[in-house]
Protein backbone atom coordinates (compact mmCIF):
# COMPACT_ATOMS: atom_id res chain seq x y z
CA UNK A 1 0.00 0.00 0.00
CA UNK A 2 2.70 2.47 0.98
CA UNK A 3 4.66 1.64 -2.18
CA UNK A 4 1.54 2.35 -4.26
CA UNK A 5 1.22 5.72 -2.55
CA UNK A 6 4.86 6.51 -3.31
CA UNK A 7 4.33 5.44 -6.93
CA UNK A 8 1.46 7.92 -7.31
CA UNK A 9 3.72 10.71 -6.09
CA UNK A 10 6.62 9.69 -8.32
CA UNK A 11 4.35 10.02 -11.38
CA UNK A 12 3.46 13.66 -10.62
CA UNK A 13 5.14 16.44 -12.57
CA UNK A 14 5.81 18.21 -9.26
CA UNK A 15 6.89 15.05 -7.42
CA UNK A 16 8.72 15.60 -4.15
CA UNK A 17 10.93 12.56 -4.76
CA UNK A 18 11.71 9.84 -7.28
CA UNK A 19 11.20 6.14 -6.58
CA UNK A 20 11.70 3.94 -9.66
CA UNK A 21 10.85 0.79 -7.69
CA UNK A 22 7.61 1.87 -6.05
CA UNK A 23 5.26 0.84 -8.84
CA UNK A 24 6.66 -2.69 -9.02
CA UNK A 25 6.43 -3.02 -5.23
CA UNK A 26 2.80 -1.88 -5.10
CA UNK A 27 1.53 -5.06 -6.74
CA UNK A 28 -2.03 -5.40 -7.94
CA UNK A 29 -3.85 -4.33 -4.78
CA UNK A 30 -1.68 -1.65 -3.15
CA UNK A 31 -3.74 1.27 -4.43
CA UNK A 32 -7.01 -0.49 -3.55
CA UNK A 33 -5.78 -0.89 0.03
CA UNK A 34 -4.92 2.79 0.16
CA UNK A 35 -8.34 3.81 -1.14
CA UNK A 36 -10.05 1.62 1.46
CA UNK A 37 -8.03 3.26 4.22
CA UNK A 38 -9.09 6.64 2.85
CA UNK A 39 -12.72 5.67 3.30
CA UNK A 40 -12.03 5.49 7.06
CA UNK A 41 -10.44 8.96 7.18
CA UNK A 42 -12.84 10.22 9.83
CA UNK A 43 -11.68 7.50 12.23
CA UNK A 44 -8.19 9.02 12.11
CA UNK A 45 -9.34 12.60 12.57
CA UNK A 46 -9.28 13.51 8.87
CA UNK A 47 -12.98 13.83 8.11
CA UNK A 48 -13.58 14.75 4.48
CA UNK A 49 -9.97 14.07 3.45
CA UNK A 50 -9.75 10.52 2.02
CA UNK A 51 -6.28 11.28 0.62
CA UNK A 52 -4.84 11.77 4.11
CA UNK A 53 -2.70 8.63 4.15
CA UNK A 54 -1.43 9.13 0.62
CA UNK A 55 -0.24 12.57 1.68
CA UNK A 56 1.20 11.25 4.95
CA UNK A 57 3.28 8.70 3.04
CA UNK A 58 4.58 11.38 0.68
CA UNK A 59 5.37 13.85 3.45
CA UNK A 60 7.15 11.36 5.69
CA UNK A 61 9.15 9.98 2.75
CA UNK A 62 10.29 13.46 1.74
CA UNK A 63 11.02 14.40 5.36
CA UNK A 64 13.31 11.40 5.87
CA UNK A 65 14.96 11.79 2.46
CA UNK A 66 15.79 15.42 3.21
CA UNK A 67 17.24 14.67 6.65
CA UNK A 68 19.47 11.91 5.29
CA UNK A 69 20.58 14.06 2.37
CA UNK A 70 21.24 17.16 4.48
CA UNK A 71 22.44 16.07 7.93
CA UNK A 72 24.56 12.94 7.54
CA UNK A 73 27.72 14.02 5.73
CA UNK A 74 29.99 13.02 8.64
CA UNK A 75 28.12 9.81 9.55
CA UNK A 76 29.58 6.59 8.13
CA UNK A 77 26.77 4.06 8.59
CA UNK A 78 23.00 3.68 8.42
CA UNK A 79 20.77 1.46 10.56
CA UNK A 80 17.23 1.11 9.22
CA UNK A 81 15.04 -0.61 11.81
CA UNK A 82 11.93 -2.31 10.46
CA UNK A 83 13.26 -1.54 7.00
CA UNK A 84 10.75 -3.56 5.01
CA UNK A 85 11.63 -3.26 1.33
CA UNK A 86 13.05 0.24 1.64
CA UNK A 87 14.27 1.60 -1.68
CA UNK A 88 16.45 4.43 -0.35
CA UNK A 89 19.79 2.56 -0.65
CA UNK A 90 18.99 2.19 -4.37
CA UNK A 91 17.66 5.67 -5.16
CA UNK A 92 18.98 8.28 -2.69
CA UNK A 93 22.41 9.70 -3.60
CA UNK A 94 23.29 10.43 0.05
CA UNK A 95 23.77 6.69 0.58
CA UNK A 96 26.96 6.84 -1.46
CA UNK A 97 28.73 8.22 1.63
CA UNK A 98 27.81 5.29 3.89
CA UNK A 99 30.23 2.44 4.41
CA UNK A 100 27.18 0.23 4.89
CA UNK A 101 23.42 0.37 5.40
CA UNK A 102 22.21 -2.22 7.90
CA UNK A 103 18.61 -3.04 6.96
CA UNK A 104 16.95 -4.79 9.89
CA UNK A 105 13.72 -6.78 9.68
CA UNK A 106 12.45 -10.35 9.95
CA UNK A 107 14.06 -13.13 7.96
CA UNK A 108 10.88 -13.48 5.88
CA UNK A 109 10.85 -9.80 4.89
CA UNK A 110 14.57 -9.82 4.14
CA UNK A 111 14.10 -12.78 1.82
CA UNK A 112 11.41 -10.90 -0.12
CA UNK A 113 13.63 -7.82 -0.30
CA UNK A 114 16.63 -9.75 -1.58
CA UNK A 115 14.54 -11.47 -4.25
CA UNK A 116 12.90 -8.22 -5.36
CA UNK A 117 16.07 -6.20 -5.86
CA UNK A 118 17.83 -9.15 -7.46
CA UNK A 119 14.94 -9.68 -9.89
CA UNK A 120 14.96 -5.99 -10.77
CA UNK A 121 18.75 -5.98 -11.18
CA UNK A 122 19.03 -3.05 -8.80
CA UNK A 123 22.44 -1.74 -7.79
CA UNK A 124 22.76 -0.28 -4.31
CA UNK A 125 24.60 3.00 -3.75
CA UNK A 126 26.42 1.54 -0.73
CA UNK A 127 26.82 -1.98 0.64
CA UNK A 128 23.45 -3.20 1.93
CA UNK A 129 23.62 -5.64 4.84
CA UNK A 130 20.33 -7.36 5.62
CA UNK A 131 20.04 -8.20 9.32
CA UNK A 132 17.32 -10.52 10.61
CA UNK A 133 16.23 -9.94 14.20
CA UNK A 134 13.22 -10.07 16.50
CA UNK A 135 12.86 -6.64 18.13
CA UNK A 136 10.92 -8.17 21.03
CA UNK A 137 13.79 -10.42 22.13
CA UNK A 138 16.08 -8.46 24.42
CA UNK A 139 19.67 -8.34 23.22
CA UNK A 140 19.07 -9.99 19.86
CA UNK A 141 19.27 -6.77 17.86
CA UNK A 142 22.60 -5.75 19.40
CA UNK A 143 23.99 -9.22 18.83
CA UNK A 144 22.86 -9.48 15.20
CA UNK A 145 24.06 -5.99 14.29
CA UNK A 146 27.48 -6.67 15.79
CA UNK A 147 27.72 -9.98 13.94
CA UNK A 148 26.85 -8.18 10.70
CA UNK A 149 29.74 -5.73 11.11
CA UNK A 150 28.04 -2.71 12.66
CA UNK A 151 30.53 -0.51 14.54
CA UNK A 152 29.06 0.79 17.79
CA UNK A 153 32.10 3.06 18.23
CA UNK A 154 31.24 5.00 15.07
CA UNK A 155 28.28 7.31 14.61
CA UNK A 156 25.25 6.10 12.69
CA UNK A 157 21.88 7.19 11.40
CA UNK A 158 19.15 5.28 13.23
CA UNK A 159 15.93 5.32 11.21
CA UNK A 160 12.83 4.06 13.02
CA UNK A 161 9.86 4.40 10.67
CA UNK A 162 6.50 2.71 11.15
CA UNK A 163 7.76 0.36 13.88
CA UNK A 164 6.88 1.47 17.40
CA UNK A 165 3.11 1.04 17.17
CA UNK A 166 3.56 -2.61 16.30
CA UNK A 167 5.90 -3.31 19.21
CA UNK A 168 3.33 -2.21 21.82
CA UNK A 169 4.75 -2.96 25.33
CA UNK A 170 8.18 -3.69 23.83
CA UNK A 171 8.48 -0.26 22.23
CA UNK A 172 10.29 1.39 25.14
CA UNK A 173 12.75 -1.50 25.76
CA UNK A 174 13.43 -1.53 22.02
CA UNK A 175 14.28 2.18 21.95
CA UNK A 176 16.46 1.79 25.04
CA UNK A 177 18.46 -1.01 23.41
CA UNK A 178 18.79 0.67 20.03
CA UNK A 179 19.57 4.19 21.19
CA UNK A 180 21.63 3.30 24.26
CA UNK A 181 25.16 1.83 24.03
CA UNK A 182 24.72 0.96 20.34
CA UNK A 183 24.60 4.65 19.43
CA UNK A 184 27.93 6.48 19.42
CA UNK A 185 28.24 10.25 19.93
CA UNK A 186 27.31 12.18 16.80
CA UNK A 187 24.65 9.68 15.77
CA UNK A 188 21.36 10.93 14.33
CA UNK A 189 18.02 9.39 15.27
CA UNK A 190 14.92 9.79 13.08
CA UNK A 191 11.95 8.37 14.94
CA UNK A 192 8.42 8.08 13.55
CA UNK A 193 5.96 7.61 16.40
CA UNK A 194 2.34 8.05 17.47
CA UNK A 195 1.54 10.59 20.16
CA UNK A 196 -1.95 9.48 21.16
CA UNK A 197 -4.49 8.40 22.22
CA UNK A 198 -2.27 6.63 24.68
CA UNK A 199 -1.88 2.89 24.19
CA UNK A 200 1.11 0.52 24.17
CA UNK A 201 3.60 1.71 21.56
CA UNK A 202 2.63 5.38 21.74
CA UNK A 203 4.49 8.18 23.49
CA UNK A 204 3.68 11.65 24.68
CA UNK A 205 6.26 14.21 23.63
CA UNK A 206 7.29 14.61 27.27
CA UNK A 207 7.73 10.89 27.81
CA UNK A 208 9.79 10.47 24.65
CA UNK A 209 11.92 13.50 25.54
CA UNK A 210 12.68 12.06 29.00
CA UNK A 211 13.60 8.68 27.53
CA UNK A 212 15.91 10.13 24.89
CA UNK A 213 17.60 12.61 27.21
CA UNK A 214 18.18 9.81 29.70
CA UNK A 215 20.06 7.96 26.96
CA UNK A 216 22.23 10.98 26.17
CA UNK A 217 20.40 12.41 23.15
CA UNK A 218 20.26 16.16 22.54
CA UNK A 219 18.75 18.79 20.24
CA UNK A 220 15.38 17.05 20.20
CA UNK A 221 12.90 18.37 17.65
CA UNK A 222 9.29 17.18 17.47
CA UNK A 223 7.37 17.60 14.22
CA UNK A 224 3.72 16.69 13.65
CA UNK A 225 1.85 16.04 10.41
CA UNK A 226 0.83 19.37 8.93
CA UNK A 227 3.27 21.65 10.77
CA UNK A 228 6.00 23.65 8.99
CA UNK A 229 8.41 20.70 8.78
CA UNK A 230 5.87 17.98 7.90
CA UNK A 231 3.81 19.70 5.25
CA UNK A 232 5.59 20.47 1.94
CA UNK A 233 2.47 22.24 0.72
CA UNK A 234 0.49 19.00 0.57
CA UNK A 235 -1.45 19.14 3.85
CA UNK A 236 -5.14 19.96 3.55
CA UNK A 237 -5.63 23.71 3.71
CA UNK A 238 -7.50 24.90 6.77
CA UNK A 239 -6.99 21.65 8.70
CA UNK A 240 -5.10 21.88 11.98
CA UNK A 241 -1.89 19.83 12.22
CA UNK A 242 -2.49 16.32 13.52
CA UNK A 243 -0.83 15.70 16.88
CA UNK A 244 -1.19 11.93 16.43
CA UNK A 245 1.29 11.54 13.52
CA UNK A 246 4.77 12.64 14.44
CA UNK A 247 8.54 12.48 14.10
CA UNK A 248 11.29 13.12 16.60
CA UNK A 249 14.84 13.90 15.51
CA UNK A 250 17.84 14.19 17.82
CA UNK A 251 21.63 13.85 17.99
CA UNK A 252 23.62 11.70 20.42
CA UNK A 253 25.69 13.89 22.71
CA UNK A 254 29.43 13.67 23.17
CA UNK A 255 29.08 12.93 26.87
CA UNK A 256 26.83 10.66 28.88
CA UNK A 257 23.40 11.62 30.23
CA UNK A 258 23.18 13.82 33.29
CA UNK A 259 22.26 12.30 36.67
CA UNK A 260 19.02 14.31 36.52
CA UNK A 261 18.09 12.72 33.18
CA UNK A 262 18.96 9.26 34.46
CA UNK A 263 16.68 9.76 37.45
CA UNK A 264 13.79 10.62 35.13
Amino acid sequence: MVAAERALEAERKDALFEDPFAKALSGSDGLTMSDRLGEAASQFGFDGWPEFHKVWTVVRTKFIDDLISRDTAEIPQMVNLGAGVDTRPYRLDAYKQFKASYEVDTAEVNAVKTAFFSHNRATSLCPVVNVSADFCQAGMLSEKLTEAGFDSQASAVFLIEGVLDFLEEQAEPFLTEVLGPLAAPGSLAIINYAIGPQRPGTFTSTKLKQLLEGLGWQNLQISVFGDERLNYGRYKEGLAPSEDWAFATCVKGAVGPTPEAQEQ
